[in-house]
């Protein structure tokens, strides 16, 4: 893995940086590393993320899925936590 080398952060940003990483449990790299790769993330998803036309048959497909499970479970909950689970693993 590559390493990199932050000069001239402003206090301010520093500061919070380490208020974070106090609330969520985590060193200030390993908050640095989370914020950095879910930005990247949220940005390849807003760019490269499905289309209106993919997005429609995901619903469509959705809505089978959901019409064939009790309505109690939510697959989309489901989905977000797992993800959750796993970003949490990987930090």
């Amino acid at each position: 893995m590559a390493s990199i080398t932050i000069r001239n952060l402003p206090d301010e940003v520093r500061d919070t940086l380490r208020v974070r990483a106090a609330i969520n449990g985590r060193s200030m790299e390993a908050e640095v590393r989370h914020v950095l790769v879910h930005s990247i993330a949220q940005q390849d998803l807003r760019e490269f993320g499905p289309t209106a036309e993919q997005r429609t048959a995901m619903r469509a497909l959705q809505t089978d899925v959901m019409s064939t499970i009790p309505v109690s479970v939510s697959l989309v909950d489901e989905l977000i936590a797992e993800r959750r689970l796993a970003a949490e693993q990987g930090d």
